[in-house]
């Protein structure tokens, strides 16, 4: 069973487990034939001769057969044909026969068993290769002629070299199949593959295959070592390995066999860390094709002539230049899709300028997106709010047709409305666009309907945040969705644009709020600090009266009766003066008590043009002003106001008396006017004259009680606080607008119908004063 399929038996949770598994397979291979096993021990005793070495190699003609076509095809210079494995021995050597031995002996045990399917071609072209490296090692070891590398060692080291390959596509045929489809389709270092699929690679799989045979020490170390540039002092054979590495190298860019690397290093400076020339290393690659040749048969590898080698080598070359074609065609669409992913944030920040809106954004966003898919029209929008009200940009598909607007989901058909909006989810990924994205789609008008349409969540930190909804292709869409990075990159682009969008936006509205809930709070102080100042000043007001009533009655009572009786007249006159003083302080009294506690309201609606006639009447009779001179407009002579009549022609006679007083005498004009239609719900009057004006510190004062800016004894500063006051009582506000020098206005605000619920007779008729 394969160790390395998912569900084997012996596949175990760790990495280790199954690397293990792997190697004990690896050492369940059939080992070396006897021959090759007696050859290596005979060879390798001081006390055999030659004649004990040629009686081993005769009991097998094959192997005889195979040892004189190695002697014929060696270059010893020799005339006589050879005939006799006896005189083979003594003219190659004990080392050259044993290493002949081993290598045949190697070959067919591997080619002995049964390939799987597709691992015959695997194993061919892991051969060709690892045949070449071997003669491309042995001719090095020539050329280097040093007694520490010898040919014929270098030439079974570099046989051996990949024999992990072979031992790991004979214990998992299926899954090292996969492992050279994936090299070759990735371009990859097969290595790396090998780790990664497997858990080990061919050299560790070589290395214990080999110490398993009990081979020489160098040869484990070619097998396990051939890819490291780069050796410790403590490995004896590094040269020998120095030597594989550059042959595998070069064999690696001669490109005969399959070796699973695509990577070549530099063969010619390997060659010099040897002390190799670069001609060395072109004689070694001219010479190869030809000793390949000589030595195909004896290792029973078809069609290893010169020129089907480079034949071979040009398709090779061709076919891996065709998928390298491929793969940076493929490579440069998706940079080009990656450009447009670029350019599709350029035009973003482009477009929003400095626009921090949601609306602008969303814009921005349906602008950018509709360009990354083809100048399409697009329609982005922000997160839904509480009251189902969401922002919306849409862009048409044109340079010069973008606009934003708030949509109420309330509007769309009954049956989207709760419908999600675009997907939400933490990952953006493009989608068919559902029915609520339709139904947004045609309630905006984007254009004419679109059968493809397309949804792109808006995510932000892990959140759905908006959406953008879309017109493509589905071709286009397609290219797109290989670049799943990117789009999350992009839809996370556009959600930190709208999230900060809509940060600023709900700062900006909490700190209107917070502005305009502290104006409310020092109004209400103010307001509160007055209304605790007017119910004292109104209580002390109420507290005097009551204990200067009764001293005042008893005076004036006195005063009466004294007055009754005196004769003399300088008498008399001083009991009246204390008579009419006693009564103006009583009429003070009064004054405070009425401000003090105001009748409460009994409030009609009265007309308001009967109020101003009653008035004009009431100023004509009661002074010297000419008819132009005190001013009544209204707007609408329907206009009505509700509030108590003697109250309401007690506050405009104060004002009144106010403007005409404060006008210069020989000009003097005030304007009673109300600019109200008749379908306010209030009813403002203004009284405006042209006199003196207030200065900011008589204006901050004009309400409070007892204050005047008249000289003593003209007023007692009650007019404007009890004017104020009664207002009030009737549901109504009044303030004062004034410049010094430009004359002052005093608006009234009073409500223009009774409240819902409160029957009122019709039109009453005010009392006039």
């Amino acid at each position: 069973m394969d160790p390395a399929q998912p569900g084997s038996a012996t596949l175990d949770s760790t990495r280790g487990a199954r690397v293990e598994a792997i190697l004990s397979q690896i050492t369940q291979l059939p080992t070396l034939p006897a021959v090759a096993v007696r050859v290596l021990q005979a060879t390798s005793s001081e006390r055999t001769s030659a004649r004990d070495v040629v009686r081993l190699v005769e009991a097998d003609a094959a192997l005889t057969a195979k040892i004189l076509r190695l002697l014929r095809s060696a270059d010893l210079g020799l005339n006589e044909r050879v005939m006799s494995v006896e005189r083979a021995v003594v003219l190659l050597g004990f080392e050259t026969v044993r290493n002949a031995v081993l290598s045949i002996q190697v070959y067919e045990t591997f080619a002995a068993a049964e390939p799987g399917a597709g691992s015959a071609l695997i194993r061919a072209e892991f051969w060709k290769h690892s045949l070449a490296t071997a003669c491309a090692a042995e001719m090095a070891a020539k050329a280097l002629g040093t007694p520490d590398v010898r040919p014929d060692e270098a030439f079974v080291c570099g046989l051996l070299h990949d024999i992990g390959k072979i031992a790991l596509d004979a214990c998992l045929p299926k899954s090292y199949g996969r492992v050279v489809k994936r090299c070759e389709l990735e371009h990859a270092c097969i290595c790396d593959v090998e780790r990664d699929m497997l858990g080990l690679d061919h050299a560790v799989a070589g290395k214990r295959l080999l110490s398993h045979w009990r081979l020489p020490q160098a040869v484990v170390d070619c097998a396990w070592l051939h890819h490291q540039s780069v050796l410790p002092d403590s490995v004896r054979s590094g040269r020998l390995v120095a030597v594989v590495h550059l042959a595998d190298n070069l064999v690696r860019r001669q490109r005969i066999g399959f070796s699973g690397y695509h990577h070549v290093e530099p063969v010619e400076e390997l060659a010099a860390g040897l002390g190799l020339s670069q001609s060395v290393v072109q004689s070694i690659a001219r010479s190869l094709p030809e000793r390949l040749e000589r030595l195909g048969d004896m290792f029973g590898l078809a069609d290893l002539s010169s020129q089907s080698v480079y034949t071979q080598a040009l398709a090779d070359a061709n076919t891996e230049l065709g998928c390298l074609n491929a793969k940076l065609a493929d490579t440069n669409r998706r940079l080009e899709l990656r450009c447009q992913c670029f350019d599709t944030q350029r035009r973003f920040v482009h477009a929003l300028g400095e626009k921090n809106g949601v609306g602008p954004v969303c814009e921005a966003v349906a602008e950018a997106t509709g360009r990354m898919f083809g100048s399409q029209p697009a329609v982005a929008h922000a997160g839904i709010s509480s009251d189902q009200m969401i922002t919306v940009g849409v862009w048409s598909g044109t340079d010069d047709k973008r606009s934003h607007l708030v949509v109420n989901l309330g509007s769309l058909p009954v049956e989207f409305r709760g419908a999600p909006l675009g997907r939400s989810g933490r990952v953006a990924a493009i989608a068919e666009a559902s029915a609520v994205d339709r139904a947004l789609w045609e309630r905006v008008s984007v254009g004419e309907a679109a059968s493809q349409l397309w949804a792109l969540p808006i995510v932000h930190a892990g959140e759905t945040v908006g959406g953008v909804v879309f017109a493509a292709t589905a071709d286009v869409v397609a290219s797109f969705t290989s670049l799943a990075d990117e789009c999350e990159a992009i839809s996370s682009f556009f959600g930190l644009a709208i999230s900060s969008a809509t940060a600023r936006t709900d700062a900006e509205t909490l700190s209107e709020d917070l502005l305009e809930m502290n104006r409310r709070l020092k109004t209400a102080q103010s307001e509160l600090l007055r209304t605790r100042s007017l119910s004292m000043i109104a209580e002390m007001a109420a507290g005097a009266a009551h204990e200067l009533n009764n001293p005042l009655a008893v005076i004036a009572g006195r005063a009466q009766l004294l007055w009754r009786d005196v004769k003399d007249e300088s008498t008399a006159h001083a009991l009246e003066i204390i008579r009419e003083q006693t009564s103006r302080a009583s009429n003070m009294v009064t004054e405070l008590l009425q401000f003090a506690k105001p009748s409460p309201p009994r409030p009609l609606l009265l007309r308001l043009s009967d109020v101003f006639e009653s008035l004009w009447q009431h100023w004509n009779e009661a002074s010297s002003l000419a008819d132009d001179q005190p001013v009544f407009e209204l707007a609408d002579a329907r206009v009505s106001v509700y509030a108590d009549a003697d109250q309401l022609t007690e506050i405009l006679s104060a004002l009144i008396s106010n403007a005409i007083e404060a006008a210069k005498s020989e000009n003097a004009q005030a304007l009673i006017n109300s600019p109200s239609s008749a379908s306010d719900e209030t009813v403002r009057i203004r009284v405006e004259d042209n006199g003196v004006g207030m200065t900011p510190e008589v204006l901050s004062k004009a309400f409070d009680p007892f204050f005047s800016s008249r000289p003593a004894g003209r007023g007692r500063g009650l007019g404007l606080s009890r004017a104020q006051r009664l207002i009030e009582i009737n549901g109504g506000r009044l303030w004062l607008e004034s410049t010094q020098d430009a004359g002052t206005t005093a608006f009234i605000e009073l409500p223009a119908r009774p409240p819902e619920g409160d029957e009122t007779s019709p039109h009453q008729q005010p009392t006039a004063q």
